[in-house]
């Protein structure tokens, strides 16, 4: 069996003598959930600040990712019978650890005892002493540490930083607008440190790669959640992206945009009962998340659930850091973006009174109609192929059949600089009797065109993941062995 001490957040001992035990007792659900869901045996106890931990593997890498556990250590039990008795099994354990080396006695005592913790430092400090170079309190060489608690003595043998935070689930509920990109990934995750139970709110913009790897990132930042299993709702949300790129001025699309992101948020997140909504925006990091513009948005969308910004202040670096320490670098990299609908200079100062003019002529029957037709799935059940069959996202392909129009819908410019073979450039289109297929640089713009074609009568496409993706998939078919 392999033992481990592991020590509650620091802010837990803090809190009212009322409330302290609520999140006791959730460090000890989560605990029990992830050991359980690592398929471990186990056994898990409280006292005094302290979960003893019992498991039939090394369960370190589960320790370490549940909120609300400040540090744990790996030890060896001992039940003692006298000061000796624990120098004794000191020096039985240590001798080979200070061979050689400066090292410094480091005790923790609790509990009713005829001895202090400097009389078994001393203790075992003298029973080591022969084996070592000496000792050195100030720069040893090797720490040997030790807890006395009740009748056992725990020698330590190494240790973790947990995650910190809170127990999931003391702070109420959130919804996290969620793409599965660097800054919505970890803002879900620090909403999570902090106590909230977060699902997640995933817009589908037509580019069917962009949500295949939201879910794909979900699915592994659920894992850090327990013991809670996170939903994740989804809204089709080509229907306004439509509106925006027909009927709002290029500058500020990318503000109205934002605006309606949150309305859809703030309006779910009160017809499902959440507390808050979590977004991954960070002050500057984008043209529409300038302080202006951030401030365009909370004016318009008034929130009615509490709006966390868990990244308002952090450096992209810092996100992608933290992201990497986490272990979910991978996956968030290989998220599919989706392209910017406005084209030239997008506004960073917008007025208040402009974008709300600006919003007169995104349909209102549009904007309730996405958020009435919403879906929810169990992320860790769901697939990317049944939110995409529930989008309707049949307007996309990966291929351009024999006969079919290629058409790219980029810029002039960026058609005329590199183009795939084929294409003719949308400008160029005029008598359409064949079936389209229209491509730009990920896919989302070229779905949104490929929508409007077919409100004509046009038997219109969209090639999925965008010039971009089909360039990928070209690559890794020409790697495949024959």
């Amino acid at each position: 069996m392999r033992y481990y001490l592991v020590k509650e957040s620091s802010e837990i001992p803090l809190k009212s003598w009322r409330t302290r035990p609520r999140f006791e007792r959730a460090l000890a659900r989560a605990l029990e959930k992830a050991l359980a869901s690592a398929g471990a045996s186990f056994r898990v106890r409280y006292s005094q600040g302290v979960f003893y931990v019992e498991a039939d593997r090394d369960v370190s890498g589960v320790l370490s990712r549940v909120f609300g556990v400040h540090d744990f250590c790996e030890v060896v039990p001992h039940r003692f019978s006298s000061l000796e008795d624990i120098s004794r099994r000191a020096e039985e354990l240590f001798k080979d650890v200070v061979a050689g080396r400066k090292f410094a006695v480091r005790v923790k005592r609790s509990g009713d005892h005829s001895f202090t913790s400097l009389d078994v430092a001393r203790a075992v400090g003298a029973s080591l002493l022969k084996y070592s170079a000496g000792v050195d309190l100030d720069n040893p060489e090797v720490e040997v540490r030790i807890e006395v608690r009740g009748e056992y003595a725990y020698y330590v043998t190494r240790c973790w930083r947990g995650m910190g935070g809170l127990p999931v689930g003391t702070e109420g509920r959130a919804l996290a607008l969620f793409s599965g990109g660097f800054d919505s990934t970890l803002a879900s995750i620090l909403a999570a440190k902090r106590g909230a139970e977060v699902d997640f709110l995933h817009l589908y913009m037509g580019a069917a790669e962009a949500t295949e790897g939201a879910i794909a990132v979900a699915k592994e930042v659920a894992k850090l959640f327990t013991p809670y299993e996170p939903k994740l709702v989804v809204v089709n949300f080509v229907p306004l992206l439509a509106e925006v790129r027909s009927k709002v001025e290029s500058r500020l699309r990318q503000v109205v945009l934002r605006v309606l992101m949150h309305e859809v948020a703030q309006a779910l997140a009160e017809k499902l009962g959440y507390d808050a909504v979590v977004t991954g925006e960070s002050v500057g990091q984008a043209s529409s998340q300038t302080l202006k513009n951030l401030r365009v948005v909370d004016y318009l969308v008034r929130p009615r659930a509490a709006l966390l910004r868990p990244l308002a202040a952090a450096d992209k670096e810092e996100i992608v850091s933290k992201v990497r320490e986490l272990g979910l670098f991978d996956y968030v990299v290989k998220v599919a973006e989706v392209c910017r609908i406005s084209e030239g200079p997008v506004e960073t100062r917008a007025d208040i009174a402009e974008v709300e003019e600006a919003l007169k002529y995104v349909s209102r029957d549009v904007l309730d109609g996405v958020i009435a037709n919403y879906r929810t799935y169990e992320v860790g059940k769901v697939t990317a192929e049944e939110v995409l069959r529930d989008a309707g996202a049949d307007v996309e392909v990966d291929e351009v059949p024999p006969g079919w129009l290629l058409v790219d819908i980029r810029d002039f410019r960026r058609y005329s600089e590199d183009h795939l073979p084929g294409a003719i450039h949308i400008s160029q289109l005029s008598r359409v009797d064949a079936p389209v297929v229209l491509y730009c640089d990920y896919g989302s713009a070229s779905l949104l065109a490929a929508l409007e074609l077919r409100k004509s009568g046009v038997q219109a496409y969209s090639l999925r993941g965008g010039v971009l993706g089909y360039r990928r998939r070209v690559r890794e078919a020409s790697c495949r062995p024959t």
